[in-house]
């Protein structure tokens, strides 16, 4: 990709912005790299972004503090759900070490085919097309994002990019087969429609609800059965419709605080984790029971976490970063939580990527295969 008005200086500010993400190991090779240095993210801002409640517009040559902004490693929001907003919804550019991982998690070569769902900017997708040098299929329902993502792959230069309206669990037929299928939002589960789609040596990389969040798994045909693997702590905005219908045993998030109690807290039952090792313990408490989620309080953090427990009618539990537990209701909520962080303090501490699953299909109306059983890699020196 060539982008005309790249001036030196901007240059040098995105091959940086690549360079950093590359030094956290979100990036991991040079493909993924390059197209970092190379697509330039200011030109896949709708006008601006939202941040603290109010609306900062981009010019189309930005300079220092928001350039900066623009080049960190920030999501950044681009509409929201008001009248005066054009799309009405949520929608944003994700947080780039994010992006980074899941398209090192795609494997991408040359000349592979790849399907989107949930056009966003429209900066996913064609950063995809940088390496590749292939069509990319993005698509979303709402008509203004898919506009918008056209818009600016084109004034980025990109001309591999094809934003559609489409339902994202219909997929698109018409393009396909694609050796990937990337999902930018958050689903409960795969659409049998992207299976059809999909190469039988294909790959998905889609953020899969699960306990309360959405990491991403890399799901693949594996013989007769759908596979799953985790690669990483993500989380997206939710997905409509059948992609995003709860199975039998598992627990929404709540997005309304509980009712105000007395909290009962139990200090030092866990480690105190710091960056992604939370989730990883998260992970594992959503593969042990369907009763984990997340939960707000007054009195807790959100902060130091939210991962928890949660049984409507006897209570909830939750663990923090601190290690410290908190719980309200049936004291038996708390000991099922302790006797969990033991478990996977016992067993090392699995991250994420430690975990595989098989996937079931549903028999709804508008099926979908959810995640049945969760294992750890047999490379694992302990697990279950």
């Amino acid at each position: 990709m060539t982008d005309q008005s790249t001036s030196p200086s901007l240059t040098a500010r995105m091959a940086a912005y690549a360079t950093a993400l590359r030094e956290r190991g979100a990036i991991r090779t040079t493909p993924v790299e390059r197209a970092f240095a190379t697509v330039p993210r200011h030109l896949f801002l709708p006008g601006g972004y939202y941040t603290s409640g109010r609306f900062v517009p981009v010019p189309a040559e930005p300079a220092g503090d928001l350039l900066d902004r623009i080049y960190s490693d920030t999501a950044l929001m681009t509409h929201v759900p008001k009248s005066s907003d054009a799309a009405g919804r949520y929608s944003s550019t994700s947080q780039p070490r994010v992006i980074a991982a899941m398209l090192e998690a795609l494997q991408l070569t040359p000349g592979m085919k790849v399907l989107e769902i949930g056009a966003g900017t429209g900066y996913n997708a064609s950063l995809i097309a940088a390496i590749t040098g292939a069509e990319v299929i993005t698509i979303d329902v709402s008509e203004v994002i898919v506009t918008e993502a056209a818009q600016a792959a084109e004034r980025a230069g990109e001309k591999n990019v094809t934003a559609l309206t489409a339902d994202g669990y219909l997929g698109h037929p018409a393009k396909g087969p694609y050796d990937r299928i990337v999902v930018t939002c958050g689903v409960t589960g795969i659409s049998p429609h992207w299976l059809d789609q999909l190469t039988d040596d294909g790959l998905i990389v889609v953020p899969v609800a699960h306990g309360g969040f959405h990491p991403t798994l890399t799901v693949h045909r594996d013989g007769q059965r759908l596979t799953g693997r985790g690669v990483m702590s993500s989380d997206f905005m939710a997905a409509t419709g059948p992609l995003y219908a709860w199975p039998d045993g598992q627990t929404p998030a709540l997005t309304e605080p509980l009712p105000a109690q007395d909290l009962v807290t139990r200090t030092n039952t866990g480690p105190v984790l710091d960056g992604d090792a939370y989730y990883d313990l998260w992970f594992h408490l959503g593969a042990q029971t369907g009763r984990t989620t997340r939960a707000y309080i007054n009195g807790l953090d959100p902060a130091q976490g939210m991962a928890c427990l949660h049984d409507p009618s006897r209570g909830t539990a939750w663990i923090q970063r601190t290690g410290h537990l908190h719980h309200v209701g049936d004291t038996a909520i708390a000991d099922d939580l302790t006797t969990l962080v033991q478990q996977w303090t016992d067993l090392g501490r699995p991250a994420i990527a430690d975990y595989r699953t098989v996937f079931e299909r549903t028999e709804a109306d508008e099926p979908v295969y959810h995640p049945v059983e969760w294992r750890l890699n047999d490379h694992c020196p302990k697990h279950a």
